[in-house]
């Protein structure tokens, strides 16, 4: 596996040998990893953007959540731990690495909700009425940005819920649907909701550009307007966007494991909820609770814990399908979200991952347990009302229950009828 280690120097050599041990290397090609040190790492954010490569970036660091913070995807504490977490996310499994197999018995999960996979450029939608201009501004973008155009305000709205571009030109007077009438239907589908718009148009007084910007959008541009004034908008507009949603991200993702945290997680419940009501099938839960995390805070300190911690993650993730849905619940806690799955299903899912720790702690030298609740809504169940908050309500029943009855194991609770 092609790994790029950003750095030099005696560090460099010991992330690199402790990569080598765990069969990952350097050699030509787009990296499938990054790795740095906490100095390094804006550096190797450049590089890996310059590459346009989407495999994560581990930092060396006795600061995780800060390396976090500042851009990366995960972090270790010393060289072999670096390379254990690279080859534990290269492991687990992702949309854009290819499809895995659900568990024995149960169909192909539906793709998910929405988003989808990483453009190598930026889209920009372009809605000009005028052929002549609609060309002209597809010839401007082309060399940067992929380019859609449609000639009025209702395709406009149609092909930005199809495509999701990264941005939309738009330009203010359209034949039927005016521009404000089209964002106005951007803004209300959640699909195109957050797509950035800039407004294009030949009137250019206060009050038509306070309108357009009440409504939402990102920026007005006044005809006529140079090649170079446009590019530098659309650019900024874009390094916003990005910006934002990286922020945004960071809202929603555990500084210690980078797993989705608690406020991130009822989200997803929600719409996994939705989704299954919509289709009829069944949805499966599973709480993870780290097993004495007391007796290593006070017999190892608090470090180890937080090793043990992320050994724990790292072991959920690595046991993940492209559609399950992992998050850091809180403390030594963990959910995870088994879309079109059955109870017994994730038993299964549940008592693969309740083994998976024993070798996890041989290989951490801590004693890596957990104890597991399992419960699952019927295709009858998810429609009802309070679906979301009984799911959680029998999975923590079902973990206490496995807690009460010696801990180191699994727990499904009953399935209604």
């Amino acid at each position: 596996m092609n790994v790029r280690v950003v750095g030099a120097g005696e560090i460099a050599d010991a992330l690199r040998e402790a990569l080598a041990r765990a069969g990952l290397h350097e050699r030509a090609g787009t990296p499938a990893a990054f790795v740095c040190t906490a100095d390094d790492l804006p550096r190797a954010i450049a590089m890996r953007e310059l590459a346009q490569a989407t495999g994560p970036l581990v930092v060396m660091t006795a600061d995780p959540a800060g390396a976090i913070e500042a851009g990366a995807d995960d972090a270790g504490g010393d060289p072999d731990e670096v390379a254990q977490r690279v080859a534990a996310r290269l492991r687990a499994p992702r949309t854009v690495r290819g499809k895995v197999d659900p568990p024995a018995g149960e169909e192909a999960p539906e793709p998910p909700l929405a988003g989808s996979g990483k453009r190598q450029r930026p889209l920009v939608l372009v809605v000009e009425d005028d052929e002549d201009a609609r060309e002209v501004l597809q010839e401007l973008l082309r060399d940067q940005y992929d380019v859609e155009a449609v000639g009025d305000g209702e395709s406009a709205v149609k092909r930005a819920k199809e495509l999701l571009p990264d941005l939309v030109l738009l330009d203010l007077f359209l034949p039927g649907l005016d521009g404000f009438g089209a964002l106005t239907g951007l803004r209300r589908d959640p699909k195109t909701a957050e797509v950035p718009v800039i407004f294009l148009s030949a009137q250019g007084d206060a009050e038509t550009k306070s309108q357009g910007l009440s409504l939402g959008a990102a920026d007005y541009l006044a005809k006529p307007f140079s090649a170079q004034e446009l590019m530098a908008r659309v650019d900024r507009t874009l390094k916003l966007t990005a910006q934002k949603e990286h922020f945004r991200a960071l809202a929603q993702t555990d500084g210690l494991t980078g797993l989705p945290n608690f406020r991130s997680f009822h989200a997803r419940l929600e719409e996994e909820v939705a989704r299954a009501d919509r289709y009829a099938h069944p949805l499966s839960c599973t709480m993870v609770d780290l097993d004495g995390l007391k007796e290593i805070n006070d017999r190892l300190g608090h470090a180890a814990g937080n090793r043990a911690i992320l050994a724990l993650a790292d072991a959920v993730r690595e046991e993940l399908r492209d559609t399950d849905f992992a998050a850091r619940y809180g403390g030594d806690e963990f959910v995870v979200l088994l879309p079109q799955t059955t109870a017994a299903a994730a038993g299964l899912f549940a008592e693969r991952l309740r083994r998976r720790l024993l070798e996890v702690s041989q290989a951490a030298g801590l004693p890596v347990r957990a104890s597991i609740g399992v419960a699952a809504l019927s295709p009858d169940e998810v429609g009802a009302s309070d679906a979301a908050e009984d799911l959680l309500r029998r999975a923590d029943e079902a973990l206490y229950k496995a807690k009460r009855s010696g801990r180191d194991r699994v727990e499904v609770a009953h399935v209604h009828h």
